[in-house]
This record gives structure tokens, sequence and C-alpha cells, in this order.
């Protein structure tokens, strides 16, 4: 994504590029928010205060077994889609459009690769608050998060967006234990509290 969005951030004006791309995730994550807040105030009205119950009960559960695999604990198998937020877009939509769907894309969080399996129990989590304030708030946040992930590395690659790429895959294997370790304290205190 880096070695996508970098050249075109440096054809316009770099600010207005990254902004886009974040107000793009922002967008993109608040969308999947929608949907997913929507669905759960259906099962909050057939499960009524249940949903609570599920919640603490299926949340703490999933980022167990997420952080399982983050952290390599055990040999579970890794959930992720093998689709990629397609590199052509600027061709197609040109630059600035195609800097905002790329965040977009990611924002949505399950429609691209993921590399940490506890982000995955974001939707579960959104979905199961029962809520749609905190749906749209859970996956927006996930959003533009992701989308200030590329941005950040985009800033600090300077002009050579290839050495961005390889920083950021040596960096996976340590980034993937401090996702897995926080999902464990995450679910720590949703049982706590």
């Amino acid at each position: 994504m880096v070695s996508r969005i970098g050249p075109l951030v440096e054809v316009g004006k770099r600010k207005t590029a990254l902004a886009l791309h974040v107000v793009g995730g922002l967008a993109g994550g608040a969308t999947i928010g929608v949907l997913l807040g929507f669905a759960g105030l259906l099962l909050r009205a057939a499960l009524g205060d249940a949903l609570d119950t599920v919640f603490v009960i299926v949340v703490p559960t999933a980022l167990l077994y997420a952080a399982s695999v983050d952290l390599s604990l055990l040999p579970l198998p890794h959930f992720t889609s093998e689709r990629q937020t397609p590199g052509a877009w600027d061709c197609a939509l040109g630059h600035y459009p195609a800097v905002f769907g790329w965040g977009f894309d990611l924002g949505l969080g399950v429609t691209t690769r993921i590399p940490y399996q506890s982000l995955l129990v974001l939707p579960v989590a959104a979905l199961l608050a029962g809520d749609l304030a905190t749906a749209v708030a859970i996956m927006g946040v996930y959003g533009a998060s992701r989308a200030l992930a590329v941005v950040a590395a985009i800033s600090a690659a300077g002009s050579d967006y290839s050495a961005a790429c390889d920083a950021i895959q040596t960096r996976v294997l340590p980034l993937k234990r401090i996702v897995g370790a926080t999902g464990l304290v995450i679910a720590a205190l949703i049982v706590i509290s």
C-alpha cells in the first residue's frame, strides 16, 4: 500500500493526499460500523440484555484465540482475506479519489488482508455491542488508525517507498506480538469489569 500511495502523494499536494487517505479510512470504518451497528440493534431487540452476557463471553474468548495466534502460542489457523486493495485505482479513478478509496477500503477492515488476528475481533465487538454509536466508534477509530499507519509509513519513508515497505515487513512480527498482548489485556479487562 505504501509503495502505491507514496508516489501519488508526491504527484499532488502531500497533506491533502494524506488527509484524504485518513478521511477515507474513517469513512470506511464508519460505514462498516453503521452496518454492524444496525445488525447489533437487531440482536439487541431479539436478545435484550442477554446480548451483554454474550458480549462478555464471546469477545474475550475471540480475543484469547486471536492473541494465541498472534503470539504464536498455539499452532492455530490464521484467518484472513487474500484480497488486496486494488493497485490500479489510481489509473481508473485519478490520484485523489484513489488515495481516498484506498483509505476507505482499508477502513472497512474485513475486505483486505489483515496481518493481526486480534483485529478481527473488532467487527465482532462492534456487532455484539448492540449499539449503533458504539459500533461506529469502534470501527471508525479502527479505520482511521489503519489509514494513519499508512500515513506514518509514507511520512517516514521520504522518497524511498520500497525501503518503507521493507521496514514495515521487518516489524510485522514484533507488532503482531504487541497486538496479541494487547488483545489479552483487553480480554482480561472485559472479564474483570
